[in-house]
């Protein structure tokens, strides 16, 4: 009888990569991507990648608290461990480990690459489903008026068909910028806004009703977080389509926003679910309700972004990915694994993430925590 490998081995690296550009939203600005890579080394001499991306307005994390959590908590429940059993391992630490989110992705995303590259496949055939390509939108953040129109011209220029941007500041200004983005550049490509909660109900009512003419494909969740009959009373007065993101972390949030009717569709991060161990539950629940979803990130390396990728393609239930924040970044030590051009995200061949890591770039971004 064949036995599957062990866990032998959980190597952490905390880094720090600058971006090219500040970029702001309604919750905060964000000047560095400050993650925790992860790799684990099997007993068969195979390894997995995953990582961490924080986020303490989002998460309720930062980099320090999840390298703690993975250093203290999780590896010492990991090592020795059969990865054929890692539906157990994952529940486990989700028991005994509150919250955390992002540090409990990073184990499950390392733990999946390194089963598919046990099974010889790709990431998302191993999850059932394999295509090789996914549309996405590209991010504009909360800018003036005429640097949303220079990021603008300059992402249609490069191609890019979905076009995201921030709103979630004053209604009138945000209104104002969308206007003139249509006006600049015409009909012949998609609109979403997200406001990351930044409006009351009143103003996003208002918001969204001035936005009607200009063809937004949705707006990504408006109101606070935790004001789901808020959410409700907003989609039910707005013709734009609502999707919950923040709203909806974990398996039992998707189940409450589909039973009040509060959102047309739901956002599924991995940072927030845990991994795709949970993220795979919440888009089960939203397919059973009909409900679509989309794949989001935080501000990632490719290795969070390949497997955002990977999750996306092999579930039918999702309709729209926003997994750019890779290429955000001035540097990154992950190699391969995923390549954006315009709004078209390409996979690339190989087992698992089929990604590499620079080590040299890594040695250079690495945080030294003593």
């Amino acid at each position: 009888m064949l036995t599957a490998p062990l866990i032998e081995k959980m190597d952490i690296y905390p880094v720090k990569i600058p971006l090219i550009r500040p970029f702001r939203f309604a919750l905060e600005t964000v000047t560095d991507c400050e993650s925790v890579l992860v790799r684990i080394h099997l007993s068969n001499n195979l390894d997995g990648w995953g990582e961490a991306a924080p986020d303490l307005a989002i998460t309720g994390e930062s980099w320090r608290t999840a390298l703690s959590i993975l250093e203290y908590e999780i590896k010492p429940r990991v090592l020795g461990r059969d990865i054929s059993a890692y539906s157990d391992i994952l529940n486990e630490i989700d028991r005994a480990i509150l919250g955390n989110p992002s540090a409990k992705a990073a184990l499950d995303i390392a733990v999946h690459d390194a089963l598919a590259k046990n099974a010889g496949l790709a990431l998302n055939a191993m999850l059932g489903r394999a295509a090789h390509s996914l549309e996405t939108t590209q991010t504009v953040g909360l800018e003036s008026r005429e640097e949303t129109i220079r990021q603008a011209r300059r992402l249609r220029e490069e191609g890019a068909s979905r076009i995201k941007f921030k709103i979630g500041s004053e209604p009138e200004d945000d209104v104002e910028r969308i206007r003139a983005v249509r006006e600049t550049f015409g009909d012949n490509f998609h609109i979403t806004v997200d406001a990351n909660q930044g409006y009351s109900v009143r103003q996003a009512i208002r918001a969204l009703r001035h936005m009607e003419p200009f063809d937004i494909d949705f707006c990504e969740q408006p109101v606070h977080h935790s004001d789901i009959d808020g959410l409700a009373e907003v989609r039910e007065k707005s013709s734009i389509p609502i999707t919950a993101d923040e709203s909806v972390h974990s398996p039992g949030d998707a189940l409450k926003v589909i039973q009040q009717k509060a959102a047309d569709m739901i956002n599924i991060k991995l940072m927030k679910s845990g991994g795709i161990h949970a993220a795979r539950k919440i888009a089960a629940i939203a397919e059973a309700a009909d409900v679509p979803c989309m794949v989001g990130c935080m501000v990632e390396t490719k290795v969070g972004i390949a497997a955002g990728c990977h999750f996306a393609t092999s579930q039918s239930i999702v309709k729209y990915a926003d997994l750019d924040s890779h290429v955000t970044l001035k540097e990154d030590p992950a190699k391969g694994g995923v390549e954006l051009k315009g709004s078209s995200e390409r996979l690339e061949d190989g087992p698992g993430l089929a990604l590499a890591i620079d080590e040299t770039l890594l040695r250079k971004v690495l945080v030294q925590t003593s």
